[in-house]
């Protein structure tokens, strides 16, 4: 979403803002090479005469005798945003590459496990990630906490559960399992920054920066915490009770 939609949007507002200016210098009649773009309006430097965004709308919507020749009414563009690195040859093995970045997390879980209940708490979770340029932090950092949350519900607590007869028996949230604020811990985040070369703010992918690496350290934790009673877990999500039987059969309870 960010390569892609960011790079249609960046292109077609340059595209509005070629506009703009052209409109602007025809109106004030000089030359486009000479006037100045700023926060939405253009000016001439040397006349000091300008063009509000507000007058360049009015211009482009209303008065259509103002416009440069050959300029229909309205400020509408268009920008169709191709893979970068998408369209080149094939390699050797017949594939195109049509994700031109890759981004690169790690997750780093303190785990306690209660060998009575099998309950695991989270002590500390800590999430390093990179998605290149980030265009809007709090997105980012909402989509790492909401990825890590679904994670942890993926590895501990949510599952279609079904009957013998194959009904769903797990349709609502009173017997689908998510987790809350009580099992979902603070997040510390450790940023780090390498930009594409390829997109045109340096931009990559960051929608599954929590989610994908979540549930894989969580189930890992549970079974570097068991693995001295040769206990190992490979099913998700590993409940509570699965993780109790499991430890009480290793102690032959």
């Amino acid at each position: 979403m960010a390569v892609m939609l960011g790079g249609a949007g960046f292109y077609a507002a340059t595209k509005l803002k070629q506009r703009l200016i052209d409109i602007a210098a025809h109106d004030l009649s000089v030359d486009r090479s000479g006037v100045v773009y700023s926060a939405g309006g253009v000016r001439d430097p040397v006349s000091g005469t300008q063009r509000s965004f507000a007058q360049l709308v009015h211009i482009a919507h209303r008065n259509f005798h103002k416009l440069p020749p050959g300029f229909e009414p309205g400020l509408d563009v268009t920008h169709v945003m191709q893979v970068p690195t998408g369209g080149q040859l094939p390699t050797t093995d017949g594939r195109v590459q049509m994700y031109p970045v890759h981004s690169f997390e790690f997750h780093v879980v303190l785990l306690a496990l209660d060998p009575l209940l099998g309950k695991p708490e989270i002590r500390r979770y800590v999430i390093g990630h990179d998605c290149g340029t980030v265009i809007n932090p709090d997105i980012v950092r909402g989509m790492t906490l909401g990825g890590i949350a679904h994670g942890i519900g993926a590895a501990l607590m949510e599952e279609f559960v079904y009957d013998d007869e194959g009904q769903m028996i797990t349709q609502t949230f009173m017997d689908y399992l998510l987790p809350s604020t009580h099992e979902v811990p603070e997040i510390e985040i450790v940023h780090h920054c390498t930009p594409s070369p390829f997109t045109v703010f340096g931009q990559k992918g960051s929608g599954e920066s929590g989610y994908l690496g979540a549930a894989a350290a969580i189930s890992s934790a549970i079974n570097d915490a068991t693995s001295p009673l040769g206990v190992r877990f490979d099913v998700l999500p590993i409940r509570m009770a699965t993780i109790a039987d499991a430890v009480a059969a290793a102690f032959g309870q």
